[in-house]
């Protein structure tokens, strides 16, 4: 975005920070605040430059592995983000931010080396990619008071301090995409349900989900299939859950996973409903052999609203914004808007407490009430100790027609009328 003077800069901002009232109460003066230090200006701190007025945030995740591809599209999310609110004047109106990112290829020993690694050239981290490295960090971060925005859905560490969590757990997707199955089809009530899930807290977690909601109905988890995320043979697996008669299986699993999955039930000719997270999709997919299959037997759960649409403002305009550079709008793009979302909320708060020190930053998470995104996530509520994660999740069909991502909305913020565990 291009301001041909400085008035029209000037309203620009006034425009938009009006619009991020909507992201709660700690992101209203993103583009047009001022801070409260003493002589006006906030002291120097790792991952902040005053004279340049510059705050520098990172990221921790795979710029290498099998999830490369994805996890480069949650950063060009954020970025779409932060080049909104830079074009807007900044944070508090003056200061710019920068986003450095280290690798971990998706492995929690190498989070801890890239943790180091860039410490002290960032005043937070905006995303840590993958549950095990957000819980090797814990403890430094807090140790160090280092404010951190985690790139995962565990529900367990939804209040650790140190955490900015903004999404809505793998249980809450598993009970929303589960009441949703039984809303137009009522008599999957008495189906039987089951799990393939990863061999980690990520597969506990969905068991939870669907032992939760299939409990609403009287009924229970049939049979729970577990792998190692990099299985690429699961037909044991799949026979297990055929022979149990598996009408409706909760799978958690990746893109590298889910072609496995897709060639071990078709071995089987086995062909249930299945419930898959977001993560679990890639464009390539749609150009892949398993596309009919995903069309015909995969329901995604994820973020955001119709991918296609111009109803939702924030959709439309980081469909159109440069740091897609012209890709396909997918549900991580939005995975990573919405963690930019919220570390722009926090720092404004901090910006108000004049200090983007690590502690600094720390300290005004623990004051931040909650967060909003702008319609495509719920909110998080950010109450110290009694944290709520959002309790809503779009719901996708598979459609290649419709994209290639391939992903069509046919629920947006869906929010099981079942109700939900308080613990999600």
């Amino acid at each position: 975005m291009k301001f041909p003077n400085k008035r029209t800069g000037a309203v620009a901002a006034l425009l938009l920070s009006a619009a991020l009232a909507a992201t709660g109460c700690a992101a209203q003066n993103t583009g047009g605040g001022t801070d409260t230090a003493a002589g006006g200006e906030l002291k120097a701190a790792p991952g902040f430059d005053p004279k340049a007025k510059t705050i520098t945030v990172g990221n921790i995740i795979a710029l290498s592995g099998p999830i490369s591809t994805t996890a480069r599209e949650q950063l060009a999310g954020q970025q779409a983000w932060y080049d909104k609110v830079n074009a807007a004047g900044g944070i508090a109106g003056k200061y710019q931010i920068k986003m450095i990112t280290a690798d971990n290829q998706y492995d929690a020993q190498k989070s801890v080396q890239a943790y180091q690694e860039i410490k002290d050239q960032v005043v937070m981290l905006s995303g840590i990619l993958g549950t095990p490295s957000v819980k090797a960090l814990i403890p430094i971060l807090n140790r160090e008071k280092v404010a951190a925005v985690p790139s995962n859905q565990d529900a367990s560490i939804r209040n650790d301090p140190a955490l900015l969590p903004t999404f809505p757990s793998y249980q809450t997707n598993v009970v929303n995409a589960v009441s949703y199955l039984v809303s137009k089809k009522p008599e999957l009530k008495n189906a039987k349900y089951c799990v393939l899930g990863y061999n980690s807290s990520w597969g506990d977690d969905v068991v939870q989900g669907l032992t939760y909601i299939t409990g609403k109905f009287g009924n229970k988890v049939t049979s729970v299939a577990k792998y190692a995320p990099l299985d690429t043979q699961l037909t044991a697996q799949m026979q297990q859950l055929k022979s149990a008669g598996c009408e409706v299986v909760a799978f958690s699993g990746a893109a590298n996973n889910l072609p496995s999955m897709v060639a071990a039930a078709t071995q089987l000719d086995f062909k249930p409903q299945w419930i898959a997270e977001f993560i679990a999709n890639s464009t390539a997919f749609s150009e892949s052999p398993i596309s009919s299959y995903l069309k015909d037997h995969v329901l995604f759960t994820g973020l955001g609203a119709d991918l296609k649409g111009a109803t939702v403002p924030a959709i439309k305009e980081l469909r159109e914004s440069k740091a897609l550079n012209g890709a396909d709008l997918t549900v991580q793009h939005i995975y990573g808007h919405i963690q930019a979302m919220a570390v722009t909320a926090l720092l404004e708060e901090a910006v108000k407490d004049g200090d983007l020190s690590h502690e600094g930053v720390t300290k005004a998470l623990a004051k931040l009430p909650k967060v909003e995104f702008n319609g495509i996530n719920g909110e998080v509520i950010l109450t110290p100790g009694a944290r709520v994660l959002p309790k809503t999740t779009t719901i996708y069909e598979y459609d290649k027609e419709y994209s290639p991502y391939a992903l069509k909305a046919v629920a947006e913020n869906y929010a099981a009328p079942e109700g939900n565990d308080p613990a999600f």
